[in-house]
């Protein structure tokens, strides 16, 4: 990895953490430099606005869930490849996805600016594909609700743990949504095809 790209992960990741924790609206350029240890135009370098950085953030974990799509989409479908998807999905929940969460849910009105429409659009389908991915055409109701309900897991069990007060780290908030994920997606019944779907 480049120091530049390297530099670019460390903004987009501090900016983040400064957004949510104080607010978006209440963070400045010169306090996300200063909390860097880097000046004000060594930033502008990088990211011109707050905006910009915000962006780049979104188009990230959009980019990291399209790589993981086109990924499960060449795989053969099976048990095994399920159980990799849930692992996969669990790493860019937590990696990426969480920390973008926990900003909205700081900064709601922020978001009113974005085009809902056409994200909307683009999140049903990524919603679809990743149905298509874990859920075969020919499976029970019940099973494909199985696959839904580990999905849901991965992306709300973190969230659902803060609501509750549960203490707990971020990575063990993880690490047991990921099982609650594989536990669930176990108890389907067994395949009958692992071919490509």
């Amino acid at each position: 990895m480049s120091k530049r790209h390297d530099m670019k992960e460390r903004i987009q990741q501090v900016a983040l953490e400064l957004f949510t924790e104080q607010g978006y609206d209440k963070t400045s350029l010169r306090e996300i430099a200063e909390r860097l240890e880097v000046s004000k135009a060594a930033l502008y370098y990088h990211f011109k606005s707050k905006e910009e950085i915000l962006l780049s953030i979104t188009a990230g974990v959009v980019t990291g869930m399209d790589e993981l799509l086109e990924w499960g989409e060449s795989q053969p479908h099976s048990r095994e490849f399920r159980e990799e998807f849930l692992r996969r999905t669990a790493a860019l929940v937590s990696d990426q996805l969480q920390p973008l969460i926990r900003f909205v849910q700081a900064n709601s009105t922020v978001m009113k600016n974005i085009n809902h429409e056409q994200h909307g659009d683009q999140a049903r389908s990524r919603i679809r594909r990743i149905r298509d991915l874990i859920c075969d055409p020919e499976d029970s109701l019940s099973d494909q609700l199985h696959g839904f309900f580990a999905l849901s897991v991965l992306f709300v069990g973190p969230v659902l743990a803060n609501l509750l007060s549960l203490e707990a780290t971020a990575d063990q908030l993880s690490e047991a949504s990921l099982a609650a994920a594989l536990e669930i997606i176990s108890s389907r019944q067994p395949l009958i095809s692992t071919g490509s779907s």
